[in-house]
């Protein structure tokens, strides 16, 4: 998978752990208003795995984002390097 398709998935499943934490939260609040404990229970569940699941593919995005700017941080140092060396 290229680069373009991996940032675009990750973006994607982060998108898809945030709706679920929300919805998570949803059902909590819908199951304490009903009184019931097991709507409470799989709500906290629900928005506990997609809380994990967001922090998961955003961290994987933002180390994804971290190496492409040092690559070309890397890549303009060498070019001024080489520029410089062609004053000489």
């Amino acid at each position: 998978m290229n680069h373009s398709t991996q940032t675009t998935v990750d973006a994607a499943l982060a998108a898809i752990g945030s709706k679920s934490t929300y919805a998570g939260a949803s059902v909590t609040v819908t199951g304490w208003l009903l009184s019931s404990q097991f709507a409470v229970l799989v709500g906290m569940l629900l928005g506990l795995a997609g809380f994990l699941v967001n922090w998961y593919y955003r961290h994987r995005l933002t180390m994804h984002e971290i190496r492409l700017r040092e690559a070309q941080e890397l890549r303009e140092r060498e070019e001024h390097a080489a520029k410089m060396e062609m004053y000489r």
